[in-house]
C-alpha cells in the first residue's frame, strides 16, 4: 500500500507530522515497514514502525466511524530521509466542494507504487489520472476487510474515472491545479491544490457491494475491475485531525517541545 505525509502545524515554524494511510494496509500487523527516499544517493531508508507502541503513546488515531477506512500515525522526522509532506490547509473541507465547485468531470491525479516495480535505490512512484465520476450525495453499502475484521458499512464515497490497482491503496487523491470549469466558467489560471481525499481500491464490476480488499499476495483483478475507483473524502480525513483525542494529543506533544 501506499501512504502520504501531513504537516500539522503547532507553532511557527513548528510541525508535527502524521502519516496518512488506508486502515486496511496496516490491517493486523503489529509492525509495518515504509520506505522513504534518502539523502544518500542510490539507498533507500527503511523505518519500522512498531503499531502496538504507537497505540500505546496515544499517537494512533481512526475516524470515530469506524467504516471509515482511513488510518493515521505520528512519525518522527528523520533527517536521512527526503519527503514532502502535505499542510493541512490543503485538506479539502465539505464546503470546499461547493465554494471551489468541485464536481464530476473535473481532473484528479494521485501518485501510487507499483508493487512488481518498487525501485530498490529510491522509491519511482507512478503518477496517475482520471475525473470525478461521482459524488453520490447517498451513503454507499461498503464491506471490506481489515485484517481478519469485516467492516460492513455505509459510507460517504467519491468515485473515479481511473483503474485502481493493487498498491494504490491509502494514496492521497488530489484536484488537478490546472485550468478548469468553475461554476459555469472557464478558468484558465487553475484552482487551489486541494487533496480530496483517500484511495480505497476498486469498484467490482458485478452487481454487488463493494467487494473486500485482498492484502496478501498479489492476485489478477482486472476481470472484476470496473475501471472505478473508490476514495474516501477528504473531509473524512479532516474529522481525525478535529477529534479531541487527537488536539489532547497535540497539546502534549507541544508541551513536550517547550
Amino acid at each position: 500500500g501506499t501512504g502520504f505525509l501531513v504537516q500539522y502545524k503547532i507553532a511557527q515554524e513548528k510541525y508535527v507530522p502524521f502519516i496518512v494511510t488506508a486502515k486496511h494496509v496496516l490491517g493486523d500487523f503489529k509492525k509495518v515497514y515504509a520506505r522513504f527516499n534518502s539523502n544518500e544517493e542510490g539507498k533507500l531508508a527503511f523505518v519500522e514502525y512498531d503499531l502496538e507502541s504507537i497505540k500505546k503513546a496515544g499517537d494512533y488515531f481512526e475516524n470515530p466511524d469506524s467504516g471509515v477506512d482511513i488510518a493515521v500515525f505520528r512519525t518522527l522526522h528523520f533527517n536521512a530521509t527526503k519527503y514532502e509532506a502535505i499542510p493541512m490547509e490543503m485538506i479539502a473541507k465539505k464546503v470546499d466542494f461547493a465554494s471551489e465547485d468541485i464536481k464530476q468531470t473535473d481532473k484528479v491525479i494521485f501518485p501510487g507504487l507499483l508493487i512488481n516495480f518498487l525501485g530498490s535505490s529510491k522509491n519511482f512512484p507512478i503518477m496517475r489520472d482520471g475525473t470525478i465520476a461521482l459524488i453520490p450525495s447517498e451513503k454507499v453499502p461498503i464491506s471490506y476487510l481489515v485484517g481478519s475484521n469485516k467492516i460492513n458499512t455505509q459510507q460517504e464515497l467519491i468515485f473515479l474515472n481511473s483503474m485502481a490497482i493493487q498498491g494504490l491503496s491509502g494514496s492521497p487523491i488530489f484536484l488537478w491545479p490546472g485550468p478548469r470549469l468553475k461554476n459555469g466558467s472557464f478558468n484558465i489560471g487553475g484552482g487551489r491544490y486541494f487533496l480530496l481525499g483517500v484511495m480505497h481500491g476498486f469498484y467490482p464490476a458485478i452487481p454487488r457491494e463493494v467487494n473486500k480488499i485482498e492484502t496478501t499476495d498479489a492476485k489478477y483483478s482486472y476481470s472484476d475491475n470496473s475501471g472505478v475507483a473508490i476514495v474516501f473524502p477528504s473531509w473524512r480525513l479532516r474529522e481525525i485531525f478535529e477529534m479531541d483525542s487527537f488536539k489532547k494529543r497535540i497539546e502534549e506533544i507541544t508541551k513536550d517541545m517547550k
